[in-house]
Formats: C-alpha cells, sequence, structure tokens
C-alpha cells in the first residue's frame, strides 16, 4: 500500500478510470457509489493519533457506526479531495484548511452498501482547532481519538481474519475494540488496519502539533 500524493491533484473521473485499473473486472465499480473520507492525523502530548467520529444510530446508512469524517460525493465536488475536505468540515465544524492533505491511499469498498471509497489522509497541524470542533448534531454523537501506539494491545482489542469471497481475490477483516466497548470494524476498520501498517510514512515531512 503507498500513499500517493500525485492523486490529490486528481478529479473523479481520473479517479474513476484507476479505481476501475485498481480493482479490475472482478468488481462492478460503476454500480458503486463514489464517497471519500477524511483520514486526520495529529499528535497529541508526543503521541500520534486519528480523529474518527461516531454517527448517529438513526442514520438509514452506517448508523451507530465509528468512521472516518466523510461521505458521498456530490455534484459540485471536482475531486476525492473535495469530497473529503467538504465532508470534514460539515461533520466536524473545523474549516476544511485545518488539515494538510499529504496524500490520498488506495480505494477501499463496503461489501454491503455498495459504496467505493477514496481515503484522503492529511494533518491536524494547530492543536487549538480541537477546542473549536462542533460535530453536525443531524449525523455525529461524537469525536473519537484512536491512538496508534496503542496499538500493540494495551487497552485493545483487535481481531483480523481473512476470508475468501466472490470477487476474485481474499477480503481482510479487521476488528478493533476500544476501552469504552466501541468497536472499529469494515471497511473504516481496513483502512485504518493499513494506516497502522503505514503510520510512519504518513507522518513523514509534517510537523507535528502538541495538543495537551
Amino acid at each position: 500500500m503507498s500513499l500517493k500524493d500525485s492523486h490529490i491533484t486528481c478529479d473523479w473521473q481520473q479517479m474513476d478510470e484507476y479505481i476501475s485499473k485498481f480493482f479490475g473486472k472482478g468488481v462492478r465499480v460503476h454500480s458503486l457509489l463514489r464517497s471519500a473520507v477524511t483520514v486526520p492525523l495529529l499528535s497529541i502530548s508526543g503521541r500520534p493519533a486519528v480523529l474518527l467520529v461516531e454517527k448517529k444510530k438513526d442514520l438509514p446508512v452506517h448508523g451507530g457506526q465509528v468512521a472516518f469524517p466523510g461521505g458521498k460525493k456530490e455534484p459540485h465536488d471536482a475531486s476525492p479531495v473535495d469530497t473529503a475536505l467538504r465532508e470534514f468540515s460539515e461533520e466536524t465544524g473545523l474549516p476544511s484548511d485545518a488539515l494538510h492533505v499529504v496524500g490520498v491511499m488506495e480505494p477501499e469498498l463496503t461489501y454491503t452498501t455498495g459504496y467505493v471509497i477514496v481515503p484522503v489522509v492529511g494533518i491536524i497541524e494547530r492543536a487549538d482547532l480541537l477546542k473549536r470542533i462542533k460535530v453536525d448534531n443531524n449525523e455525529i454523537s461524537r469525536v473519537v481519538l484512536f491512538f496508534l501506539d496503542g496499538a500493540d494491545g494495551q487497552g485493545l482489542k483487535f481481531n483480523l481474519e481473512t476470508l475468501a469471497s466472490d470477487l476474485g481475490f481474499s477480503l481482510l477483516y479487521p476488528e478493533f475494540e476500544l476501552e469504552s466497548g466501541l468497536k472499529i470494524w469494515g471497511a473504516t476498520g481496513r483502512i485504518l488496519f493499513r494506516v497502522l501498517a503505514n503510520g510512519k510514512q504518513f507522518f513523514q515531512g509534517a510537523r507535528e502539533c502538541q495538543c495537551h
């Protein structure tokens, strides 16, 4: 898995072409809903972390789930980065320029709800902005901070399965359970698993913020 800074400037048409090539003929990508999420990285007292949101339980799709800030492509979104930053701002109340975009991860699928997700990685460089978070009360219950250095099993339950599928490739099913009882699974779990495996690459060259 690589973090592609060249994809930051890709519009949705270019990304669609890449998505088709990436998944190949085994996935009917033309029928999937386009979406993008932000993967907001930050440092809190020297500890690397990622910001997620807990969705409201009464939402018709993905209700009650812990997810990265993001959502569906809108007609006026020129690129996946536009979609991701717009949704980030809507869900957290922070300005889109609160994130310094450093790259785009390879796309991910939701296997039951019909989405293809483009993860956009960004760094929250200003610690004071966290105090200004005001979530969208119509969709979001709260913000969740996941500490990347806690993935050694301390205070965290982790399960990983690899299952066969009829898509022509194996599916990775990581599931995280936090001390609070919240679970991170599905497409979000798979993206988070990739972040944990490549976190140093994501943080390289980024200015660390100190959040206390």
